[in-house]
């Protein structure tokens, strides 16, 4: 036997002995033991690829962990694997290039796990890294979990240390091969076992295969599920989802901001066909989803949709102006600029913070601008760069991002 094969066989043991071992975590305190395993050893590239844990209480007494535990809320991931990149889950705005935002949260919660029971849960591996090609991937865990003796509104009793490693194969499959792999997975969606469907319903919506469209277009009209079928439906990215999503986006609930998310994901597509779309919708909302449709207009229109979003540049509301900066940065636009360095000196401060940002975004310059300054020295700096270099420099799109050069 060859070395290749050598190696092969034993590759191939250490494989089974990591997921038919079902390797022990270590834990800061013994009253509370776990692990870490996964149910099978290959998986085909686009198959999902669940983490079981298990949390047993040694104890005398009940232990209470904080629920979220393996819910994908958290702002850090709680895995890590070595040569993976991490997985995106939002689309193409006009803020690629700069900072977006703030995370959201998770409601909390508590599990009580009383004496010698055990609490079990899956983790949806993809949600974190892309194991989207094929090879050896090993998945390291490490989570503190905040443990107390009580049901207590908040974990302040100490934390238990839950560290472990699993190790996985991932090979190339046919299309038939990976829709029988999904089978258990669109059968859990039926589950009314939370722990089951969640992370069922993540990787249905997370993964996309065009051979479930029809599902994930069930699980649009069904209030429960329709904000996490949004990120589906743009993967998927047919004519039927896209007619989802401009329905959601004209249709949905504002209140839980479905019409907006809607709105970014729709505009993500690149299907200008919806352009008129976001014409009317910002015309005809206020607020947050307001400044949805006028970014969303200036990634589909670009050069088309310029005067549209200078018309609500001559907005008296501060709020509209700053949101009709941002749909400008997305236009990648060079009509775009002058009205935008117009706007530097702006008598709001947001709307002049956001016409630096498009600056920013459209030319790959940047010029500092620090809260409370005199916005005068900024606006002549851009005016002195456009007159003497800007006409023949670059323009760029929101997805072209790089460190701008600094132009004071």
């Amino acid at each position: 036997m060859g070395s290749r094969g050598r190696w092969a066989m034993i590759r191939d043991a250490a494989l089974m002995l990591c997921f038919c071992a079902l390797l022990p975590l270590a834990a800061s305190g013994q009253s509370l033991q776990g692990r870490f395993y996964t149910p099978k050893s290959t998986y085909l590239v686009g198959e999902p690829i669940f983490i079981t844990y298990e949390l047993t209480n040694k104890d005398q007494k009940s232990a209470w962990v904080d629920s979220r535990l393996g819910d994908p809320c958290f702002d850090q991931s709680p895995i890590t694997v070595e040569n993976a990149s991490p997985a995106r889950h939002r689309w193409k705005t006009a803020l690629d290039c700069g900072p977006i935002g703030i995370a959201g949260d998770c409601a909390s919660g508590e599990v009580e796990i009383k004496p010698s029971q055990t609490h079990s849960g899956r983790i949806y591996a993809n949600h974190y890294y892309q194991l989207d090609q094929p090879g050896i991937y090993e998945i390291s865990i490490d989570w503190n979990v905040p443990v107390s003796d009580g049901p207590i509104p908040s974990f302040s009793a100490g934390t238990v240390e839950l560290t472990g490693d699993v190790v996985i194969r991932v090979v190339q499959g046919t299309e038939s091969e990976l829709e029988a792999a999904f089978l258990p997975v669109l059968r859990d969606l039926a589950s009314a076992d939370f722990e089951r469907r969640g992370p069922s319903l993540q990787a249905v919506t997370e993964q996309a295969q065009p051979f479930f469209a029809q599902t994930v277009l069930d699980l649009s009209r069904n209030p429960e599920d329709v904000w996490a079928s949004i990120e589906g439906l743009y993967r998927i990215n047919t004519p039927q989802t896209r007619s989802r999503l401009a329905d959601l986006a004209e249709h949905g609930d504002s209140e839980n901001g479905i019409r907006a998310q809607a709105m970014q994901a729709l505009a993500a597509t690149g299907d200008t066909g919806y352009l008129p779309l976001f014409f009317r919708v910002a015309r005809s909302v206020k607020g947050y989803e307001q400044s949805m449709a006028l970014e969303g207009a200036g990634l589909l229109g670009g050069d088309e949709a310029v005067a549209f979003l200078l018309s609500f540049l001559r907005s008296p509301d501060p709020l509209v102006r700053s949101a009709a900066a941002l749909g400008l940065a997305g236009t990648a636009s060079r009509n775009a600029i002058a009205p935008l360095i117009q706007e530097t000196r702006d008598p709001a401060a947001n709307v002049r913070w956001n016409a630096n940002f498009a600056l920013t975004q459209l030319t790959h310059r940047s010029v500092s601008q620090p809260a409370g300054a005199d916005p005068a020295p900024t606006y002549q700096t851009w005016v002195s760069w456009w007159l003497t270099q800007g006409r023949n420099a670059a323009v760029y799109g929101p997805s072209e991002c790089a460190e701008p050069t600094p132009l004071n």
